[in-house]
């Protein structure tokens, strides 16, 4: 018989791996096997997770009855996956291309570990993120405009996208009660939600009490919640401008309304050379890295 169970704890997968418990919680940190926390901050590992952990390392339980699962349960096959097209980026380091093609055909479990894999060796997990789902998005949405795959591949790319930074989130440390805080969101008539995310990531792995408000977000909604939070730092993610001249002034009154103990980020892909001069900020930034290092300089 099968086993009902869902989740263990890293100290029964250890027992039935005959490794030690820091090893595999090791692992779980380190994102080479996905792992979830409980409320109360504690590991668990899917079935699912330790199946993909098992298969990618190419190890085997030794003594699977402390799981309560069989071998068949750890040897069922995948769904059918859909035929990988070939899906063009900038990224042509061969992972970044094996990505795109996993995330076009919807292949979740193989886009995670591949992340996993960046981080185990040795990646930020926003840096892995930046890397891979960054430049698949824009490979993507390029096929999609070109009539090269469906819409529907690539509305399940974003959502996927929002799943696998919310397992990259789940296996960061705890944030301090005295860290930094910093509120951000995409502006209004901007429908991209995952750059918004990305930066969220990036500042909550590099110590910042960070929150996203999400994306087309008035500037008045983002002024109210700058008094409510008291932020040292607020980031504006751009990707797409509607109306140039409405963004101005809104981006304007945003930088006004901030006193001068907070900070305005800027970024996106919508911010090019003719807009940026119109604009009021703090700094701009062209990548997660950049934001990073500017993050840590207003951090001290």
């Amino acid at each position: 018989m099968g086993s009902n169970r869902v989740q263990f704890s890293p100290k029964e997968v250890a027992q039935s791996l005959r490794v030690s418990e820091s090893s595999v919680k090791r692992w779980c940190d380190k994102g080479a096997i996905p792992t979830m926390r409980t409320v109360g901050g504690h590991r668990r590992i899917t079935l699912t997770a330790l199946r993909e952990f098992l298969r990618s390392t190419s190890r085997t339980l030794v003594d699977p009855d402390v799981l309560g699962i069989d071998e068949t349960e750890l040897t069922l096959a995948s769904p059918p996956a859909a035929r990988r097209p070939s899906i063009p980026g900038e990224g042509r380091e061969p992972t970044q291309q094996e990505f795109r093609a996993a995330l076009a055909c919807g292949d979740e479990t193989k886009c995670m570990q591949l992340l996993a894999n960046r981080i185990s060796q040795g990646w930020g997990r926003a840096e892995a993120a930046e890397d891979l789902i960054t430049d698949a998005m824009r490979g993507i949405g390029d096929a999609w405009n070109c009539g090269d795959i469906s819409i529907y591949q690539e509305r399940r790319s974003c959502t996927i996208c929002h799943r696998l930074i919310q397992r990259l989130r789940e296996g960061l440390p705890e944030v301090t009660s005295d860290a930094c805080v910093a509120i951000g969101a995409s502006p209004a008539s901007d429908p991209y939600q995952l750059p918004t995310a990305m930066v969220e990531l990036a500042l909550l792995e590099n110590g910042w009490n960070a929150v996203n408000l999400g994306n087309n977000l008035p500037s008045d909604a983002l002024i109210q919640a700058v008094q409510d939070y008291q932020p040292t730092l607020v980031w504006l993610s751009v990707t797409s401008v509607n109306d140039s001249v409405e963004f101005v002034r809104e981006e304007n009154q945003l930088a006004n309304a901030l006193g001068d103990n907070t900070s305005l980020i800027v970024g996106g892909r919508a911010l090019d050379d003719e807009l940026r001069p119109k604009l009021r900020y703090t700094a701009y930034c062209d990548s997660l890295r950049h934001l990073v290092e500017l993050a840590s300089v207003l951090r001290r």
